[in-house]
């Protein structure tokens, strides 16, 4: 087990596994729900498939939102990549922050997770096919964030591009 969380990097255990958990244990807390798991290798593999979805959904859903409500304001992105090369740190930060941004959308969740709580035992249709709607909000969500990630990718590659040229414009 020691190996698996050896190759997750810092910000994977950051953004995904610790959400994870601690979504886990909210739930059991709060709402006395616990996980079908057999053993602590389970219960990682869990965390961090919870964790990954929350931290999508505050990518794709919270991020936005606050964006729209000038909550938070983000750098220009080729700033951003710019400013990432003078300064270490910034990356660590940015870490920080989506942690701090996925831990908030864990607990904008425990609401919603209390709402469907009540529904599965108040409808028997829910509770009989609750598994459907989640599939299918699964896939939707993995779409869009698919496409969010090749566009940070594109957005990136783009921002070296231009960097390269400004070079060779000083140099020539």
């Amino acid at each position: 087990m020691g190996g698996i969380l050896e190759k997750l990097g810092s910000y994977q255990i950051m953004t995904n596994l610790l959400p994870g958990a601690f979504f886990g244990l909210a739930l059991k807390f709060f709402f006395g729900l616990t996980l079908p798991t057999q053993n602590v290798g389970e219960d990682i593999v869990v965390y961090y498939f919870m964790g990954l979805i929350i931290n999508r959904i505050s990518s794709l859903v919270v991020e936005p939102i606050l964006k729209k409500i000038c909550f938070v304001k983000y750098a220009p992105y080729p700033d951003f990549v710019k400013a990432s090369r003078a300064d270490l740190k910034i990356d660590t930060l940015s870490e920080m922050n989506n942690y701090t941004r996925s831990l908030l959308t864990c607990v904008l969740l425990l609401p919603v997770m209390r709402v469907l709580n009540a529904l599965s035992l108040k409808w028997r249709w829910f509770s009989l096919n609750w598994e459907w709607g989640v599939i299918a909000l699964l896939v939707v969500m993995f779409l869009f964030a698919y496409r969010k990630q090749t566009n940070y990718v594109r957005k990136r590659v783009e921002a070296i591009n231009i960097h390269e040229t400004e070079n060779k414009g000083l140099e020539g």
